[in-house]
């Protein structure tokens, strides 16, 4: 019979409470709010906002229409990008038995960088453009694997990243010095990542990629609690670990694929939501496969929200946001486990 860890020995919940349902149903209406906030509130009469999105009388006719075709795509977008980044992240973690590891950390978001920009330099559909980013990521995911072997310690995970991500970033840099002027401003400027291009249909490509996505990954909570214990008690437990692990690879490397293929490098997401969701809910894989895109959609909102406040009307690309708030993050995290093994 299959069995699953249990929290004993793991870091617990810092608020246990968060577990059940409730706690879930407060991190979605946060999310809900904060999409309202990222709809309605952008330096300019929030009441017009509200009538306009509301269809209210007295409201303003072309802002409706500005509200319903490119604000709320753009908003819905950021949310599935989030959601789908945040699941690449836990699912990354839980195989490589490491809280430090994230998509962008270990090459995944460099390997798929790298590829969707071949891609846009040989002006590919946008089907095509994903196939190739999707390999990329993939590739990059096989690659740190392999650097890391057996050793998935914080200091191995980490330098088997910076030779990922220095390989990835040399060939990028090599296929921009040889890019014309056209595609190499479309190539800069989607590597800085953006919702802003968003519409409709890209946001609902993106929402009905995002659940068929989330849900087999969470399929895999069983074996991806039982690889905590290593690959070898994972299989004396009934699991085809083999198979396992390569579906779960393929469809993180997937779910990054689909973001970066779509708004380019939106950095730390796949880091912040999925520790959070640890702090919060612990780290049982089920838990944490949940809470995690909950997370993730409501960083990426706000991340989207603040580009567009902070030099109104101007706005920041998303991905600098990120790298602002998560690469601190990522220190502090560094620096607590130096601390803790320490003592």
């Amino acid at each position: 019979m299959r069995t699953t860890p249990s929290q004993s020995g793991r870091p617990g919940a810092l608020f246990p409470l968060m577990r059940a349902a409730p706690g879930l149903a407060l991190w979605l209406s946060a999310l809900a709010l904060a999409a309202l906030l990222s709809l309605l509130v952008d330096g300019s009469d929030a009441s017009a906002n509200v009538r306009a999105l509301f269809a209210l009388p007295g409201h303003d006719a072309w802002l409706a229409e500005l509200l319903h075709t490119l604000r709320l795509p753009r908003v819905l977008a950021a949310a599935g990008a989030g959601a789908l980044l945040a699941t690449a992240g836990a699912t990354v973690q839980l195989l490589f038995r490491n809280p430090l590891a994230e998509p962008g950390l270990i090459g995944v978001s460099g390997g798929a960088a790298l590829a969707a920009a071949i891609g846009l330099s040989l002006g590919v559909g946008a089907l095509t453009l994903t196939g190739f980013a999707f390999v990329g990521g993939l590739g990059a995911l096989l690659l740190a694997r392999q650097l890391c072997g057996r050793d998935l310690s914080g200091s191995r995970l980490i330098l088997a990243g910076v030779a990922v991500n220095s390989l990835t970033v040399s060939l990028l840099t090599l296929l921009i010095a040889t890019l014309s002027d056209g595609p190499l401003r479309s190539v800069t400027f989607w590597l800085m990542g953006s919702f802003a291009a968003m519409d409709w249909p890209g946001a609902a490509a993106m929402l009905a990629a995002m659940l068929p996505v989330w849900l087999l990954l969470r399929r895999q909570a069983d074996f991806l609690n039982a690889l905590q214990f290593g690959e070898a008690a994972a299989f004396h437990v009934g699991f085809a670990v083999s198979r396992r692990l390569q579906l779960a690879a393929m469809l993180a490397a997937l779910a990054t694929a689909l973001v970066v293929s779509s708004v380019g490098m939106i950095g730390f997401v796949g880091l912040l939501a999925p520790h959070l969701a640890r702090l919060i809910s612990g780290g049982e894989a089920r838990r944490l496969m949940t809470l995690s895109p909950v997370l993730g959609a409501l960083v990426a909102v706000l991340a989207d929200w603040i580009s567009r406040l902070v030099l109104a009307p101007a706005e920041l690309p998303v991905g600098v946001v990120t790298s602002l708030i998560g690469a601190p993050f990522f220190l502090w995290l560094l620096n607590r486990g130096r601390d803790h093994a320490g003592t």
